[in-house]
């Protein structure tokens, strides 16, 4: 016999379309690009999103995103271009139109709380687009956005190091061996960052015109190469990541009036107004 409970089941709270059309998915991993179901989170999925541990892997985020997001089949391999669109969209399915931020005045110390419109972060990311073509000494390199995946990894590693620099190395009496490891620290970060960069090159058309897109011939190129190759795919992937950045809002303090901008904090508990 049916619950009379069955009328009552999750149904999806908006459609959504994706701002680039699908781009950088893979065939298998997404079902449709428009008029996607976007279900509001469920109790089990804020009570997940409250455990540091699962925040840190980024498991719990795609795990909600599933849940949230059934369309897409491997939340880990969501490019970072349709990452915080998604998120926001989970946010106004959720929770509704605004997400309240706290800010604390840098003059007089107030503490203020301005609501954001989500529907005005979505309206961001549907009018960005991802510059893929860099050319380099009639080199012409192709790029695509990092996936979840890649980010959250890359995000782990910069967390482990700026932790150790602060834990480990103050404890470090002799100064030759501490700046050894400061070094060594340093170094571990470069070289995930060349990594990911290297990672981003779909292909590479030569001077002649010939088309390289084995990635790891592609990426061996880039590490063993000119400088310069490297250099300048890092400052192309640098101002896409920074275009692809949640968009400030411009808010006055209640109390003095001096001005400063903010965004919604992309912690995921507090993003999601959790805790």
């Amino acid at each position: 016999m049916d619950s009379p409970l069955q009328k009552y089941t999750r149904q999806p709270k908006l459609y959504i379309s994706l701002p680039h059309g699908g781009k950088w998915y893979s065939k298998n991993n997404i079902t449709k690009t428009e008029d996607i179901e976007v279900y509001s989170m469920t109790a089990n999925d804020e009570i997940a999103l409250k455990v540091p541990d699962g925040l840190y892997s980024g498991k719990v985020v795609t795990e909600v995103i599933k849940n949230c997001i059934p369309s897409i089949k491997d939340p880990w391999m969501i490019p970072m271009t349709d990452f915080d669109y998604l998120l926001a969209s989970i946010r106004l399915a959720s929770y509704g139109e605004t997400i309240n931020v706290e800010s604390k005045c840098k003059k007089c110390e107030n503490i203020d709380t301005f609501g954001i419109e989500v529907q005005s972060v979505l309206n961001h990311f549907e009018s960005i687009e991802f510059v893929p073509d860099v050319k380099i000494n009639d080199f012409l390199f192709r790029m695509r956005p990092l996936y979840y995946k890649e980010a959250s990894d890359l995000s782990k590693i910069s967390m482990q190091v700026q932790r150790t620099l602060m834990q480990s190395i103050p404890k470090i009496e002799d100064p030759d061996e501490r700046q050894e490891s400061i070094d060594a620290l340093y170094a571990q970060i470069n070289q995930a960052t060349l990594n990911a960069v290297a990672a981003t090159v779909v292909d590479i058309s030569t001077p002649d015109g010939e088309v390289e897109s084995q990635p790891q011939i592609v990426q061996d190129f880039i590490k063993n190469s000119d400088p310069v190759f490297f250099n300048t795919l890092q400052e192309a992937y640098k101002k896409n990541t920074e275009k692809f950045a949640i968009p400030v809002s411009d808010v006055e303090c209640s109390e003095c009036g001096t001005k400063s901008q903010i965004a919604p904090n992309l912690d995921y508990a507090n993003f999601f107004g959790i805790g």
